[in-house]
């Protein structure tokens, strides 16, 4: 999709307020959406790893009017900017935007999961992304961020106003009977009455609308599956350093073993994961070039891959949580070199597995599991 390059990120919280109000007058609050110029609806969400100051933005794409998943993407990254009530959207736009970068799929109608024009300025999540995107955008949110509300009394399809200031921001919107209201508002290019519509005609036996539903829920699957790949490990060897050299956990000493040839990548080994097959720590190559370590630091990341061996002493590739991940093509080079720099040495390495082979290999070593392989050799 074609993204829109309307500002900077580096801000400050006050900049970022000071664009909110210049990009609010830019936000178009009409349009109807008829049904007939809708093929594609996009959702999309944000989860949060606050600990770590990591996002993971989730975009779902289903087809209209049957709602069927068509295309589904997400993406990880590190969040840089601070949380800031009311400055959400500079923390959830950009791995939002590097995940429709991604899609083939050009949705004609987007609902975010988040305020639009309900906002203080005027400017909230809904109205930052559709501005981006150029495209009719939705917000439906689940709580209220500012406002007065009336009450919503009655059947599916009640509403009340959401005021703030003496205007209408956006509404109260009841989906299904019996369960809490929604609050739409608007986003880009739609106006009130028909993001109401389009919330109701999405929403099919839940809360929530179906696109922002299965977009958090993605984005909830991808979430725990990049926590689960997260692992704090210990620097044993940089790339480039002559000789084997091997954490001792119990000194906490990272100490030489054997001459060695230069490893491609910087090596080292998880600090409280034992691999069954040969009794020693799962052992981690971490692809991050241009930051120097020291032997014996700690460092977090993020598993992406699996070097295989026969002899069950298998390698696990690694990135770094707090930087975006290299290009794919970044990636197929380092597989390349480490695989090259292995059968140099004539170890036994099958294959790459893959980023589910990875987390396979984390489970069966953080259960104990016994994988029945040959103990006899440890190393790179």
């Amino acid at each position: 999709m074609k993204i829109a390059a309307l500002h900077p990120w580096d801000l400050s919280p006050s900049e970022a307020m000071a664009l909110q109000r210049e990009l609010a007058a830019r936000v178009v609050r009409r349009g109807s959406v008829p049904e007939r110029a809708v093929k594609l609806i996009a959702g999309a969400d944000c989860a949060f790893d606050k600990p770590r100051g990591r996002a993971v933005g989730a975009v779902v794409v289903l087809a209209w009017p049957s709602l069927e998943v068509v295309e589904h993407v997400t993406v990880e990254m590190p969040v840089t900017f601070p949380y800031v009530p009311g400055l959400l959207s500079f923390r959830e736009t950009p791995p939002l935007l590097a995940a429709f970068e991604k899609h083939r799929a050009s949705p004609d109608l987007l609902m975010v999961d988040g305020h639009g024009y309900a906002h203080p300025r005027r400017f909230g999540f809904a109205c930052h992304l559709g501005l981006l995107l150029d495209i009719p955008t939705i917000g439906v949110a689940k709580s209220r961020l500012i406002g007065e509300q009336g009450t919503v009394a009655g059947p599916r399809g009640s509403r009340a106003e959401l005021t703030h200031e003496r205007e209408v921001i956006g509404s109260m919107l009841r989906t299904r009977q019996g369960v809490r209201s929604v609050y739409v508002s608007v986003g880009h290019k739609i106006s009130l009455d028909a993001a109401e519509g389009w919330a109701l005609r999405c929403a099919r036996g839940y809360r929530v609308p179906e696109p922002t539903r299965l977009a958090d829920r993605r984005a909830g699957v991808a979430k725990r599956r990049m926590i689960e790949a997260t692992l704090e490990i210990v620097i044993e060897q940089r790339a480039g350093e002559q000789g084997r050299w091997e954490w001792e956990k119990d000194r906490d000493e990272v100490v030489f073993r054997h001459e060695l040839e230069p490893m491609p990548t910087h090596y080292g080994c998880s600090v409280d994961i034992m691999n069954p097959a040969d009794g020693e720590l799962l052992d981690v190559m971490l692809l991050d070039p241009r930051r120097p370590y020291e032997r014996g630091q700690r460092t977090t990341v993020r598993v992406i891959d699996v070097l295989r061996r026969s002899d069950g002493d298998d390698k696990l590739l690694a990135v770094p949580v707090d930087r975006e991940w290299p290009s794919p093509r970044t990636i197929a080079r380092a597989r390349k070199e480490i695989w090259d720099w292995y059968v140099w040495l004539e170890k036994p390495v099958t294959h790459w597995g893959g980023e589910e082979d990875g987390l396979r290999v984390i489970r069966e070593c953080g259960t104990g599991e016994d994988r029945s392989v040959d103990l006899s050799s440890r190393g790179p």
